[in-house]
């Protein structure tokens, strides 16, 4: 199973997007979405990234559950941030929580692999 690819390069991805944004934000100086560009490269990148090593290092079982995790943190990963900007131009709140309610799921699972990795 490749699932650490998986992490790795999405949370790659999702770290040339909050980079740009940066970019963007710093280009027009106007910092209203740091928060977004923050959690885009935080839960983005270095969560996805940290899972990914986790998994490579065989820390965590890669099995069902990893591949579950894998679409719960990329979910939650793409979501929060979205729902932080439409927080904070809309206040509108729906989306953030949905994302952080996965991002934490995310986590979850993951400290649960982690522990069933223990027992091999």
């Amino acid at each position: 199973m490749i699932i650490e690819r998986y992490f790795l390069l999405t949370g790659a991805v999702l770290a040339v997007i909050g980079m740009c944004l940066g970019i963007v934000m710093g280009m027009r100086e106007d910092f209203t979405l740091t928060a977004v560009h923050a959690h885009i490269n935080l839960v983005g990148w270095a969560s996805l990234a940290l899972f990914g090593l986790a998994y490579a290092g065989g820390l965590a079982r890669k099995d069902r559950w990893a591949v579950l995790h894998y679409w719960l943190a990329t979910s939650g990963a793409v979501i929060m941030p979205i729902g932080i900007y439409f927080a904070i131009m809309d206040e509108q709140q729906l989306l953030v929580i949905v994302g952080s309610l996965l991002t934490l799921a995310s986590m979850l699972l993951f400290i649960a692999n982690l522990w069933r990795a223990r027992f091999r």
